[in-house]
């Protein structure tokens, strides 16, 4: 008997090959994905649990402060404190502080914008009378703004050794010194508050220059000038320079300064500054139209010398060079005039986020600004800001979680074009401003009331790794706070998107925003593919193997009757049949079990090998004992007589065609999509690097046993019509004519199948809800390779039986 099963396979070479090679695919690949998927979730999981937690967890507001934007898209700007209008007290934060579960609770508040003190900028004493013409201006990148009016200054010469001849006539601004200089116009930047302690827990940063004293001596000028009165200390963020430039016209001019004493007024050892107003003006306005004997243009940036709230004097050398002036004026008297500013007001759309102008202007603004305080020149101020230290920016660890503290974020905006835009000196700019400087809580309420607070970065105290534990206890803590009337966010497991805006006037641009829940999404969506391939490739493999026992218990039947006619009995008949299939198996099995001893996998590989050998056992004892009734046709078919005389075998193959469709499809198309999904946040990008391949091989390994599968029925399906090809020939049919009408025929019964798995494939998909342009790729794509490996095995085995019928 073992002879006759040896010789039947030895007969059926190819078939016998493309069974072996199946099973083999089948005993080694099941393992191989199942492995490779406990280690795609354990990566998942890994990946979350390292990188999922940011600096906090927990972003407590007052109730009602969440943005339109942020209810519409889920998505928080990176530095959202600005422009807020506070809400909680310093008590409450305490109240917050004190809860055992809690390990930092960091508060922040807005300020709104400031000006600091206003420093000169010295121009250079030439050897002729020279006019400048300048005017400063400021940038966002993309265009230039002006923030003052083109001003003159006219120098004539120095008639004694540090004592400069020289006339301006700038509004508000008087000459009280030698030097020919001219104030920096004022520039606005974001002002926050925090408390130093627990900021320091939550960033790690040193905000200890905040408790400096004010310089005695420029204290007590302040005290005698002004009278008593609160004095605000900021410290100011040292790698924020002012966008401030500087337009130079410099023209000699064929002047006497004789000429022009006359006109002033003003007698020789008078300096000329000292003349009244109208007679400057007048004597100006000539001075203006006076023609140049030569002229030079220069640009010069001053961005890299400027601070928020305390820059450097600056002097203009002779040649025309920028450098740090010793000799200099200041004015503080504006410090304590300051903005408020509204949110953006984002405009959703199918196309992103728009941005209007609310106010047109050079720069635009973005944002309804408010006026408040008061001039040191207009009556007593109610404080003044005085700058007494600095800090330096955080060092961010984590680029693929976000946890955004509302006020250091310098993160690049770009148009579409690459090109990075910045904000500008004049507060409203439809860029979310770091703070330029910090004050402490206590100086806040002087400023903004007693509940100034917009918002406390709370992290849970006992969390190592942010695992489902850690989840928990972070959702407690967050239920608690929601329940006491706060409005409360779970940043930990956020990361970073990129956000599309319609910016008016600018155009589309890129901006870094903080996506909520990213790491529980990311959890969810990698192991529900997993799950869901799990599923499709064990439903396929068992569909196959049921499908290619069935037709071989057909293919059999002939043999079966021509042993039971020499007088074999049926148990014995069925024993043989056993062995045939039992044989195959096993070489497939063991070879399959060399495999994986050489890939050195984990012993759960050679549990499952074998779990799928006793099934396969099992299922080939079930199948071959099950009788099959026969009906012996009389009328002959009227259509496709071959398609239903071999239906026992197209039909199973078409089951395995349906099958491995969906299978291709929902695979690639929710691949794709999860992938696609994956890389629009940091976090997710990181977690695609690490489980990448492994999904890539489960998406090979899930095409190869398809094929395998397919390739295997559709031998087995030529071979049981060996004896038609045969005839074909023998009645002068031609190779072309043979392989048209067998293509015809497969083409009838694969395309019926092909599509009806595409139709059944996209009601999953969109049951999914899966992006509809990863539907069309899995679609299109699995519809191809599919028809590619039918088309290329009918090819393929016509020829080999042809080649065959030739020999015979």
């Amino acid at each position: 008997m073992m002879r006759l099963v040896w010789n039947r396979i030895i007969s059926r070479k190819l078939v016998s090959f493309t069974i072996i090679l199946a099973l083999f695919g089948i005993f080694l690949l099941i393992p191989i994905g199942f492995q490779n998927t406990n280690e795609t979730k354990l990566a998942v999981d890994n990946s979350i649990a390292e990188q999922g937690r940011g600096t906090y967890d927990i972003l407590v507001r007052p109730s009602h402060s969440r943005t339109k934007v942020e209810k519409e898209v889920g998505m928080v700007e990176e530095n959202y404190i600005g422009d807020s209008q506070g809400g909680i007290s310093i008590k409450e934060w305490e109240r917050i502080k004190q809860n055992p579960a809690v390990e930092v609770a960091a508060p922040v508040a807005s300020i709104g914008y400031f000006s600091g003190k206003k420093l000169t900028v010295q121009f250079p004493k030439l050897d002729d009378p020279t006019r400048y013409t300048f005017e400063f201006y400021t940038s966002d990148g993309q265009k230039e703004y002006p923030i003052s009016k083109p001003q003159n200054l006219v120098y004539f010469e120095e008639s004694s050794p540090g004592y400069i001849e020289y006339l301006k006539v700038i509004p508000n601004e008087s000459a009280i010194g030698a030097s020919m200089d001219v104030m920096l116009p004022a520039t606005y930047h974001l002002l926050s508050a925090i408390d130093i302690e627990s900021e320091h827990k939550l960033t790690n940063v040193d905000y200890s220059e905040l408790k400096n004293e004010v310089n005695p001596l420029e204290l007590d000028m302040i005290t005698k000038n002004i009278g008593d009165m609160p004095v605000i200390k900021v410290i100011q963020r040292k790698d924020i320079n002012i966008p401030i430039m500087m337009k130079l016209k410099v023209d000699k001019l064929d002047i006497k300064l004789s000429n022009y004493r006359r006109k002033l007024e003003v007698s020789d050892q008078e300096w000329i500054m000292s003349a009244n107003l109208q007679n400057k003006e007048d004597v100006m306005a000539e001075l203006i139209k006076k023609k140049p004997v030569t002229t030079s243009e220069y640009n010069l940036d001053l961005s890299s010398f400027q601070k928020p709230f305390d820059g450097t004097a600056l002097k203009i050398n002779n040649d025309f060079n920028i450098e740090s002036a010793s000799d200099f004026a200041s004015d503080r008297g504006e410090t304590s005039i300051y903005y408020v500013a509204e949110k953006l007001n984002y405009n959703t759309s199918e196309k992103g986020l728009n941005v209007s102008i609310v106010e047109n202007g050079n720069p635009p603004s973005y944002k309804s600004l408010t006026k408040k305080g008061r001039s040191l020149y207009e009556s007593t101020p109610p404080f003044l800001i005085e700058q007494v230290g600095t800090f330096s920016p955080i060092n961010e660890k984590n680029n693929f979680t976000s946890s955004p503290l509302g006020i250091y974020t310098t993160s690049n905006i770009k148009t579409e074009k690459g090109q990075i835009l910045k904000p500008t000196t004049v507060p409203g700019s439809f860029i979310p401003q770091p703070a330029g400087g910090l004050i402490t809580l206590e100086s806040a309420e002087i400023i903004k009331g007693s509940k100034p607070i917009d918002a406390i970065r709370v992290r849970v105290s006992g969390i190592s790794k942010y695992n489902k534990l850690a989840q928990r206890k972070i959702e407690k803590v967050a239920t608690e706070l929601l329940q006491d009337g706060y409005e409360v966010d779970i940043v930990a497991g956020s990361s970073f998107k990129n956000a599309t805006l319609e910016v008016e006037g600018i155009g589309k641009i890129i901006a870094p925003w903080t996506t909520l829940g990213v790491a529980q999404e990311l959890e969810e969506s990698w192991n529900g593919l997993t799950l869901l391939t799990t599923i499709l490739f064990v439903t396929f493999v068992f569909v196959w193997f049921v499908s290619r026992l069935l037709f071989e218990k057909g293919t059999v039947e002939k043999e079966d009757e021509l042993l039971t006619i020499l007088g074999w009995p049926r148990e014995k008949i069925i024993r043989r049949n056993y062995l045939e299939q039992y044989f195959l198996l096993f070489i497939a099995f063991i070879l399959s079990i060399l495999f994986i001893g050489i890939l050195n996998m984990e012993i759960n590989a050679y549990l499952i090998s074998s779990c799928i050998l006793i099934i396969a056992i099992l299922m080939i004892n079930i199948i071959f004992s099950i009788k099959r009734k026969k009906f012996d046709r009389v009328i002959a078919y009227k259509h496709s007589p071959s398609l239903f005389y071999h239906s026992h075998i197209i039909i199973p193959t078409m089951i395995i065609l349906f099958i491995s469709t969906i299978l291709l499809v929902v695979q690639i198309a929710s691949f794709g999509n999860t992938l696609f999904q994956s890389q629009e946040t940091t976090l997710g990008q990181y977690t695609v690097d690490v489980i990448f391949w492994f999904q890539l091989f489960i998406l090979i390994s899930t095409f190869i046993l398809s094929t395998f599968g397919l390739t295997e029925c559709l031998n087995t399906l030529f071979y049981a019509r060996r004896a038609e090809f045969n005839m074909y020939h023998i009645i002068g049919w031609t190779r072309k004519r043979i392989l048209i009408h067998l293509s015809k025929e497969i083409f009838v019964w694969t395309a019926f199948a092909i599509c009806l798995g595409l139709i059944t494939s996209y009601l999953i998909l969109l049951k999914m809800r899966i992006m509809i342009n990863w539907i069309i790729v899995g679609i299109i794509s699995s519809a191809l390779i599919l028809c590619i490996v039918v088309g290329f095995v009918t090819i393929a085995r016509n020829l080999i039986m042809q080649s065959i019928a030739n020999k015979n």
